[in-house]
């Protein structure tokens, strides 16, 4: 028999009106004196899909679990929805749906258990629950897979699973760590493609990745975190326009292959006229680019 608890939704006056995710001088400082994030103050607008990006250790996965409850900050405050994280936890949790790095699906169930199991947790009715789980295994592309336990999917069918699961309450806000970690390319992208069908449709995400791709593919705006700061945030277009290295342009001259970088078009073109390359292909600098020059930027800052 699966017990469950059922917490009401928040009333509208109860909700922040200008921010799904509120952060106000969030400090964490374990006990071995690490200190994984210094005063963070971060606001995710509603329905906004924000990418947290930085070197291991950054303090991105800490701020994720401060921002879920699980992790107990030294000082500062976290509401989602107008909620306190820590003084209301499991009023906070209920409007979260959050998938961790290392989380894996039970092995001996099938999908449409996982799924129903996780309604009942989130306080659904057995046949509500059910009925969820019927949506969702169309929504997962799962159904050709709902005679298969866990141990039997691939990696890309697991993860899409435990984001299934997040979503059977139908949490205004979801918080994935690191949501395509060790996924083969094709496994990542049918994650991306269920990932893609929830923007748009008011949910508010938060997710830790170390996949430019991914940031750029699926994120409105991106916070860079260093040393336990967020250290820049914006889109990838407004964090492009703080590099000095805008435009890039790659070439091969005979057996020579290079890269000219510059903050306008119209540099780099002048540098490859001076070196006599007539053959290159022009671009804006990519997330990648722009994440190493930010990056060594903030580390020396």
């Amino acid at each position: 028999m699966v017990t469950t608890t059922t917490y009401d939704r928040p009333s509208l006056s109860a909700q922040a009106t200008d921010a799904a995710i509120r952060v106000s001088a969030l400090t964490k400082r374990y006990a071995n004196g690490t200190l994984a994030n210094d005063n963070i103050d971060l606001s995710v607008p509603d329905g906004m899909t924000l990418g947290l990006l930085g070197r291991n250790g950054a303090g991105k996965t800490t701020l994720a679990r401060q921002i879920t409850g699980e992790l107990a900050p030294t000082s500062g405050s976290v509401h989602v929805n107008g909620i306190d994280v820590f003084a209301e936890t499991m009023r906070a949790r209920y409007l979260m749906g959050v998938v961790p790095q290392e989380a894996q699906p039970y092995d001996h169930l099938r999908p449409h258990e996982h799924l129903a199991l996780f309604g009942r947790l989130r306080g659904l009715g057995r046949t509500e629950a059910g009925q969820r789980a019927d949506e969702m295994i169309e929504v997962l592309g799962l159904v050709e897979h709902l005679r298969k336990t866990a141990r039997m999917l691939s990696g890309g069918l697991k993860r899409k699973l435990l984001v299934g699961t997040a979503l059977m309450g139908d949490p205004p806000i979801l918080v994935l760590d690191e949501p395509t970690t060790g996924l083969d390319p094709h496994a990542r992208r049918e994650v991306w493609a269920l990932l893609r069908s929830l923007r748009g449709r008011g949910r508010t995400i938060v997710m830790t990745t170390h996949y430019m791709e991914e940031a750029e593919e699926l994120c409105d705006e991106i916070a860079l975190i260093s040393g336990g700061r967020i250290y820049v945030q914006g889109t990838v277009e407004a964090l492009r326009a703080r590099c000095r290295n805008r435009f890039k342009a790659t070439y091969e001259d005979g057996t020579n292959h290079g890269a000219i970088a510059g903050s306008t078009s119209v540099e780099v073109l002048a540098t490859l006229r001076r070196l006599g390359i007539e053959e290159f292909a022009l671009t804006k600098a990519s997330l990648e680019d722009v994440y190493m020059e930010l990056t060594a930027e903030a580390l020396e800052a």
